[in-house]
């Protein structure tokens, strides 16, 4: 396994732990600024812009798919770099309706949950490696 993949898996797990909790243990300032972020298109516009560079660098740093960790960290920055750049180039205001449509108010334990799972199983491959 190659050294930027373990660096990667310890380094974007830990972070989606710690984001996890974040969103459950205050989940009042998450909806507060998912709610923020929705309503300016600037600040929207502003995420979208970190999220696709967040995805292009690690795109770009870790080409690797040859086993289940490399391939997972691989498909989340596949997938920032859509998302970031779907923010970025949509018409201001559909970010709102998409959160709106998933009701992230109302399943932020599960998101919360998902983060964490994903964040786990990033550590550990990471740090069993």
């Amino acid at each position: 396994m190659s050294p930027m993949t373990v660096y990667l898996a310890k380094f974007v797990g830990v972070y989606a732990l710690l984001a996890g909790a974040w969103l459950y243990f205050r989940r009042d300032a998450a909806v507060a600024l998912v709610d923020r972020i929705t309503h300016d298109p600037v600040i929207e516009s502003f995420v979208g812009v970190l999220r696709a560079a967040a995805g292009l660098a690690i795109i770009i740093a870790h080409p690797y798919w040859d086993n289940w960790l490399a391939a997972l960290i691989s498909v989340l920055a596949w997938i920032g770099l859509a998302s970031g750049l779907s923010t970025m180039f949509l018409p201001p205001g559909t970010l709102r309706r998409i959160t709106d449509r998933v009701r992230f108010k109302d399943h932020l334990p599960l998101y919360a949950a998902v983060s964490s799972t994903l964040g786990a199983a990033l550590v550990l491959g990471g740090f069993i490696e």
